[in-house]
């Protein structure tokens, strides 16, 4: 696939993906999937967030994502506390958080980057 995170020049992607995952491996699996397959044009890194699945997720993303960053807790983190972790790792300029349940589409990606480049006065989409 020749999915990597590539750095710009000051050492940051465009795009921090954090994902908090607990025990949803079937959904995880596909949410990963569908930023495989429809993110294009856009510096990135995808973080996965695990808080002590026992479904195998983690190990799911180690074989089949080896292009994520994953980050294995012990423990549920919770929801909030896993975000956190997963933002403080990350180096985008621009961070998204989301649900594993998520389907990206298209290019949906790159039109909300798109969008906050070209609006700059623009904090958070939701």
């Amino acid at each position: 696939m020749g999915l990597h995170k590539m750095a710009d020049r000051e050492g940051q992607v465009d795009l921090s993906i954090i994902i908090v995952s607990w025990n949803v491996k079937a959904l995880l699996r596909e949410c990963l999937t569908s930023i495989r397959e429809n993110i294009s044009a856009i510096d990135f890194e995808v973080i996965v967030v695990d808080s002590a699945s026992s479904d195998g997720s983690p190990q799911m993303v180690e074989e089949e994502f080896p292009w994520v960053t994953l980050i294995s807790s012990e423990q549920n983190l919770g929801y909030p506390r896993g975000n956190n972790i997963g933002i403080l790792a990350s180096s985008g300029r621009h961070v998204l958080i989301l649900n594993p349940d998520t389907i990206i589409l298209n290019d949906a990606l790159s039109i909300m980057l798109n969008y906050l480049e070209d609006h700059i006065d623009v904090g958070a989409l939701g």
